[in-house]
């Protein structure tokens, strides 16, 4: 009789055990579901806030293009920016640098800050003396001249200053460079 206790203890403890086991199981389970339920969503959030952005950007684009804004052809364009400032884009260069070293290039593009609205009509009808200006100059540079940041405010200095030679109603403010590639 011992031995028939003995086994229905056994048998109780094994029948026991399975339970601890599922409910470790189903645990695990529950805590990974949630786990991977909160990474979903938050990948989806992000996703949302980076297509907003993106959708928020394409719509200035087209909106400024629609306003006549942006000109087409080889002389860059004008854009409005915040502020009521204009600001002008000038087409990408590509020059060689002044360099011993080797062959060495800078792909740069500028967009002017000018002072009124009527400097963009005085820079459309220049843009091919300033581009010449603008191409010598940067053509004049070496690698060490504009490598540091200093020498990049010093080259946004001269460009602004060769620029506004050509300008006699009104005049640039400041140069930004939206592309500064030297290879």
């Amino acid at each position: 009789m011992a031995d028939a206790e003995n086994k229905k203890g056994k048998e109780g403890e094994e029948h026991a055990a399975p339970p601890k086991k599922k409910s470790k199981l189903l645990l695990i389970g529950i805590v990974a579901v949630v786990v991977l339920g909160l990474g979903a969503g938050g990948f989806f959030f992000m996703k949302s806030k980076s297509s907003e952005k993106k959708a928020h950007g394409d719509e200035g684009v087209a909106a400024a293009e629609e306003a006549g804004q942006a000109e087409e052809g080889g002389h860059g364009g004008e854009a409005k920016a915040g502020g009521g400032t204009t600001i002008f884009n000038l087409d990408p260069f590509i020059v060689n640098l002044q360099d011993n070293s080797g062959t060495r290039y800078l792909k740069l593009t500028v967009n002017l800050e000018l002072a009124s609205p009527s400097a963009q009509s005085e820079i459309n009808a220049q843009t091919t003396q300033i581009r010449d200006s603008l191409i010598i100059l940067l053509s004049s540079k070496s690698y060490t001249d504009i490598g540091t940041v200093e020498g990049k405010y010093q080259m946004r200095d001269e460009i602004v200053a060769r620029v506004n030679q050509f300008l006699t109603k009104s005049k640039v403010k400041t140069a930004y460079f939206t592309e500064f590639v030297i290879q």
